[in-house]
């Protein structure tokens, strides 16, 4: 075969390294879309998934609600020490549990399981889960309107689904469906103990 009908480049005639770059650079462009169309598709859901969460706090808070088992570990209700009796008032103050965290693989030692707010008002010292018995948010301390009185006051309240409590714990409209749940205080050698314990959203009913 003579040279003016066939050049041979590397092995391969001029003609095959032609159409196989010309295969090579389509299926470069191709990839180049799939990995584009996969990246596009990665940023449209977390975009998506943060928007929701942006701007439908209540559906998020819903999502929870409905997924309470799995976001609720089961505490079996065992007693933690917190503070002295002495440090407390009568406004409520957060105090973190932090215990050993288990789950079916491994133990991860002093992690934070839940919080709790405490108050003393005389001789009385009285403990409140920190979660909304309403969809499981976080309660906040703030000064509210009172849905009562109308009058701006220090309160327990939820961010979420503007649910208000007392410092007693107890519900000042009808957003949640029962009050705060109280757990259960002791005081040995001028030390507060306090029994934490989780508890089922969305019923009336405290149960745990």
């Amino acid at each position: 075969m003579s040279k003016k009908n066939r050049e041979i480049v590397s092995g391969m005639s001029a003609e095959n390294v032609s159409n196989n770059t010309g295969i090579n650079v389509q299926n470069t462009e191709i990839k180049k879309n799939q990995n584009t169309n996969r990246r596009d598709f990665i940023k449209v859901a977390v975009a998506s998934g943060v928007g929701v969460c942006a701007v439908g706090a209540p559906i998020c808070a819903g999502t929870r609600m409905v997924l309470a088992p799995v976001f609720q570990e089961n505490q079996s209700g065992q007693f933690y020490p917190l503070t002295t009796i002495e440090s407390l008032t009568e406004k409520p103050q957060k105090f973190a549990i932090v215990d050993n965290k288990h789950d079916a693989w491994t133990t991860l030692p002093n992690q934070k399981i839940g919080s709790l707010f405490v108050r003393k008002v005389g001789d009385k010292v009285s403990a409140f889960h920190s979660l909304c018995p309403h969809a499981g948010c976080m309660i906040q301390i703030g000064a509210k309107k009172n849905p009562q009185t109308g009058n701006e006051e220090e309160m327990f309240y939820c961010p979420c689904h503007a649910a208000h409590f007392s410092f007693d714990g107890k519900r000042l409209d009808s957003v949640s469906p029962r009050d705060l749940d109280s757990l259960e205080v002791k005081i040995e050698n001028n030390k507060i103990l306090v029994r934490f314990e989780n508890f089922t959203f969305g019923i009336a009913e405290k149960r745990s």
